[in-house]
């Protein structure tokens, strides 16, 4: 195997083990040790990559194995509209971190000792996005026309990431897609138009 190949795939190891340690025990208790040891590598090898928990946490949050954009384009792509998209859309972001242990731990740490730069605020981007297909929603008659597309994304973003966070401290990430289909029909349940 070329050296750069090991290289990539030791780091990737590294990065898997690293990603395990702050999901289980958050930033303060992850331990270097324990990284090390689920590496199955030496000390030595695993420094040559990161020199400091703090760089295994900053090249978590850096990279973003995670093709959020693609997400977006697929629910539009599908063809859904309206409420349907966006039960859709936080459906298929909740599966990320349910299945993602990477996206996880970066966004435990954006939570605790990265956060993110200033005018970088993913929350306002995932509002911005749901805002649209709810816009879609009022459009299609859905929602009554009352109903404020910004502030029923902006409950519902943080509905969503609450109910994330709640279960993934709780062991229940399995049970994190019925949660987000009950924040919807409770979030919508005053909104919706009626017939």
């Amino acid at each position: 195997m070329p050296r750069q190949e090991r290289a990539e795939r030791s780091r990737a190891l590294i990065l898997d083990a690293a990603a395990d340690e702050f999901d289980a025990h958050g930033y303060s208790g992850a331990r270097l040790e324990r990284i090390v040891e689920r590496t199955g590598m030496t000390k030595g090898a695993v420094y040559f990559h990161f020199r400091s928990k703090l760089d295994l946490a900053g090249a978590l949050v850096a990279e973003d194995n995670v093709d959020w954009t693609g997400i977006v384009d697929a629910v539009d792509a599908s063809g859904l509209r309206g409420i349907a998209a966006v039960t859709e859309l936080t459906r298929r972001v909740g599966a990320v971190f349910v299945g993602e242990v990477r996206v996880r731990a970066a966004l435990k740490l954006t939570q605790t000792v990265l956060p993110p730069e200033p005018g970088a605020d993913p929350y306002a981007q995932w509002t911005e996005i749901a805002a649209g297909y709810l816009r879609q929603a009022v459009e299609d008659g859905e929602l009554r026309s009352a109903a404020d597309p910004a502030d029923i994304a902006a409950v519902a973003v943080q509905a969503f990431f609450g109910a994330y966070m709640i279960a993934d401290e709780g062991g229940g990430l399995n049970g994190l897609a019925g949660d987000i289909d009950r924040l919807w029909s409770v979030i919508l349940g005053q909104e919706r138009a009626r017939g």
